[in-house]
C-alpha cells in the first residue's frame, strides 16, 4: 500500500472519534451524514479507498488531481460509489454520489425507491410543492419536490414524472446549507407557508 494511503487511513480510523456538535441533529443517508470529515467518509467507503489507492498510483490523471487535492489539501471533488447489491435488486447498477469540499461531506444524491421510508425517516417536510406540467405534445404530468430545512442542512425530495424519463424514481438531495447556497445562489429559504397538500 502507498504510504500516502496508509497514513490516510490510519488518519481514517482516529477520526471515527470526532462526533459533530451536540446542538445541531446532523442530516444523513446510506451510513454517512452531511458534514463527516474525508477521513471517516473514507472509512466508511471501501470504493473511494480503492479509487483514492488507483490515484495513488497515477497521481496525473485529471480525475486523480482532484481527488487527492480533496482529501489532502481540502479542495472540491465528486465520487460515486456502488449501490450494493441485495436480494431485492440482485441486479443494481444505481450510484450513490457524494461531494466532498473543504476537508468534508457536503453532498449525497442517491434514488430512492420507497418514498414512505424517506417520510417516515425525515418527518413533515417543511415544503411540498406539486408543479403542473405540460409537453410539447400536449401531454401532461406533475411534478412533486418536498424540502426539509433544517440547521444541519437542507434534504431534497424531486420526483419528476415526465412520461419521456425511463427512471421515474425520485431522486434525493441531501447537502449542506452552504452547498445549497451554492447551487442555489438566488434561491430563498423554502417557507413553512408555501406548503400545498402532499398526493
Amino acid at each position: 500500500m502507498h504510504p500516502r494511503t496508509a497514513s490516510l487511513l490510519l488518519l481514517a480510523i482516529s477520526g471515527l472519534l470526532q462526533t459533530p456538535s451536540a446542538d445541531v441533529t446532523p442530516i444523513g443517508a446510506v451510513g454517512h451524514h452531511i458534514g463527516e470529515s474525508v477521513k471517516i467518509f473514507l472509512r466508511l467507503e471501501p470504493d473511494a479507498r480503492s479509487e483514492l489507492e488507483v490515484c495513488d498510483q497515477h497521481p496525473n490523471e485529471i480525475q486523480c488531481v482532484h481527488l487527492l487535492d480533496a482529501v489532502e489539501k481540502g479542495k472540491r471533488a465528486e465520487i460515486s460509489t456502488a449501490v450494493p447489491a441485495d436480494l431485492d435488486h440482485p441486479d443494481s447498477s444505481d450510484t450513490y454520489n457524494f461531494v466532498i469540499d473543504g476537508g468534508k461531506l457536503v453532498k449525497i444524491t442517491l434514488s430512492v425507491n420507497d418514498v414512505a421510508e424517506v417520510m417516515k425517516t425525515y418527518g413533515k417536510p417543511t415544503t411540498d410543492t406539486v408543479t403542473p406540467h405540460e409537453g410539447a405534445s400536449g401531454v401532461k404530468w406533475e411534478n412533486r419536490q418536498c424540502v426539509w430545512d433544517t440547521p444541519a442542512g437542507f434534504i431534497t425530495l424531486d420526483t419528476d414524472n415526465n412520461p419521456r424519463l425511463q427512471d421515474h424514481r425520485p431522486l434525493l438531495v441531501l447537502e449542506s446549507r452552504e452547498e445549497h447556497a451554492r447551487a442555489n445562489p438566488t434561491a430563498a429559504t423554502p417557507s413553512p407557508t408555501a406548503d400545498s397538500a402532499p398526493r
